[in-house]
């Protein structure tokens, strides 16, 4: 006597017959076929798996499962094509929204456009929440493996010490602080069609003359800084060290003692929150040259000194 085998879904050529005989973990192994396909994104990605929560509550996907080995073929036909639509409606609305899953605030933070002025004037960024990259300074990019060179400045929010993730997000649950204020670059975002920064090429961006141009006393500063310690003209003497040592070495020393007093000038007399130099200045000069190898020490004289980065 031999037993009848059960039909357990391995007919993989035709999923409509493994459909209408296989048992409900064959329909659902499907089931998660098609959605990987439909999807485009990694299954282990956030943005999957809340997507694929949002599909089976709206179309009831638990039921269908528990029902699926007692109902014959019409009805699972009838309920396939249900599920079905019900996924690509929720596809297709998903390609214009935020699913909130968080992935793009881990890959770093919103660099601000002249729309976010708004978030300034309305309290809702701070200067001690973002930070100047300069022009010429050399930036990575979730979308090259190459760092690029910036052809001019921007202003980030900033990040969490020792990751990448934005300062305003929050983790369990994953939410934005200021989600319903996010920035403009937050709102463009296109992940579900396939280009994380949308179109880059005809942007612009926010930059000091926005914040600052209507305080003549800071921004005539900012530009005396950006004349005499310029990201270009700071690597360029660094090229030269070797073959121009001491003419290269006095411009060299020029720059991190005006860096660094001025920075200072902003702290004591002006009393301007340490956290908000970044934005005014950028990055010191003396933690710069440390990507160059070399180490500028201060000494209790108040004069820079140079030693080999160890």
């Amino acid at each position: 006597m031999t037993t009848q085998k059960k039909f357990l879904g391995k007919i993989r050529d035709n999923p409509l017959i493994a459909l209408e005989r296989g048992r409900r973990e064959v329909m659902a192994a499907i089931w998660r076929e098609y959605l990987a396909e439909a999807l485009q994104v990694n299954p282990k990605a956030g943005s999957f798996q809340l997507l694929i929560e949002r599909i089976e509550t709206t179309a009831d996907f638990p039921t269908l499962y528990e029902d699926w080995n007692e109902l014959d073929t019409p009805q699972r036909a009838a309920r396939w094509r249900k599920l079905i639509n019900v996924a690509k409606e929720q596809i297709e609305l998903a390609k214009d929204q935020c699913l909130r899953c968080g992935e793009c605030c881990e890959l770093g933070s919103p660099t601000l456009m002249p729309a976010d002025m708004r978030l300034f004037q309305e309290n809702i960024l701070d200067w001690t929440d973002v930070y100047v990259l300069r022009k010429g300074e050399k930036v990575s990019s979730p979308r090259s493996e190459e760092p690029q060179t910036l052809t001019e400045e921007r202003i980030k929010i900033k990040e969490h010490s020792g990751t990448k993730n934005c300062l305003f997000y929050a983790t369990n649950p994953n939410r934005c602080l200021i989600y319903n204020h996010r920035p403009q670059q937050c709102r463009d975002q296109l992940c579900w069609a396939g280009d994380e920064e949308g179109d880059t090429a005809s942007r612009s961006y926010l930059n000091r003359k926005h914040l600052f141009g209507g305080h003549p006393e800071i921004w005539e500063l900012i530009q005396a800084h950006e004349q005499r310690c310029a990201s270009d003209k700071f690597k360029d003497i660094l090229r030269r060290l070797d073959k121009e040592q001491e003419s290269a070495q006095e411009s060299l020393f020029d720059m991190l003692h005006f860096d660094h007093y001025l920075r200072q000038m902003f702290l004591q007399e002006w009393e301007i929150p340490p956290a908000a130099i970044e934005l005014l200045l950028g990055r010191p000069l003396s933690e710069l040259i440390l990507n160059f190898g070399l180490k500028a020490v201060m000494t209790p004289e108040g004069v820079f000194n140079l030693e080999p980065r160890r």
